[in-house]
């Protein structure tokens, strides 16, 4: 889970590179729930091929390749690429950005993006790539973290961005993304049609300080704030945040939820 706030670096792929196991292993499962309920509204058939943008180290796209769908995936972490490939020997899995595909037009039945779509530059012009490698009745699922007052996740993030050199901001603002109102947007200015949204429960749980910790250290703006103010620094501040969620047997849980957008190029 991340945003890119005013004032913060966004993480590219070198960031995402540095603890991809510990985000393979521990911190990319918490979007499972969201993975499943995209999974059964899109309910593709065997056989039809599904493109997941922002990939990372392949958990949805084993997902589906389990149900026998054709899987692609594009993320811009070598790291968690390479993850996705073992994970999924069947798939096809690139490194690339998601502002312009390398796939050909009309390549898949079902584009996905979880968690993505708020890393890119510019989103409009993800969402016009995804349509152009969706075929004309194909869908379009973005999901993403609901607004993080929403989330017990906020304090992480916010200290998190304190930890990080800060940016010019920019001239015109980008829509939040952790809006469900702002992506429809997106989505119906792009011409899609669009079902209602979904909201799902995607809590962070961990047994664990040390596994929470690896979790949370692996994500990329943990890594921009290592590189930025020190791994002792960042740990320190991580578990100060998650502390008010720590249960009395030692585990934490962080009630997130996530919304998902279903929409059908026409």
């Amino acid at each position: 889970m991340a945003e890119n706030k005013p004032g913060t670096a966004a993480p590219g792929g070198k960031h995402w590179n540095a603890n991809a196991r510990d985000w393979a292993e521990i911190q990319e499962r918490t979007a499972r729930p969201a993975w499943l309920a995209v999974l059964n509204e899109l309910t593709p058939s065997p056989g039809r091929q599904l493109l997941d943008l922002g990939c990372g180290a392949g958990g949805f796209a084993r997902l589906a390749a389990g149900r026998g769908i054709r899987v692609s995936g594009l993320d811009t972490s070598a790291a968690l690429v390479a993850i996705a490939r073992t994970r999924t020997s069947a798939g096809t899995f690139r490194i690339g950005d998601m502002e312009q595909i390398p796939f050909p037009d009309d390549e898949f039945s079902a584009v996905t993006a979880f968690n993505s779509l708020h890393f890119a530059r510019d989103p409009a012009k993800v969402i016009a790539e995804a349509i152009r490698v969706t075929r004309p009745g194909g869908h379009i699922a973005i999901a993403a973290w609901d607004p993080l007052t929403d989330c017990d996740a906020l304090a992480y993030l916010l200290d998190l961005g304190g930890l990080m050199p800060a940016t010019p901001r920019r001239a015109q603002p980008s829509p939040d993304l952790t809006d469900p109102a702002s992506v429809r947007r997106l989505l119906s200015h792009a011409g899609l049609t669009l079902s209602p949204d979904r909201t799902v429960e995607c809590p962070w749980e961990y047994p664990d300080q040390e596994t929470a910790l690896r979790g949370l250290l692996s994500t990329g703006p943990a890594a921009a704030a290592i590189g930025h103010a020190g791994l002792a620094r960042a740990t320190e501040t991580i578990t100060e945040s998650i502390s008010p969620y720590r249960r009395p047997d030692g585990s934490y849980l962080l009630r997130n939820t996530c919304f998902t957008i279903t929409a059908t190029v026409t």
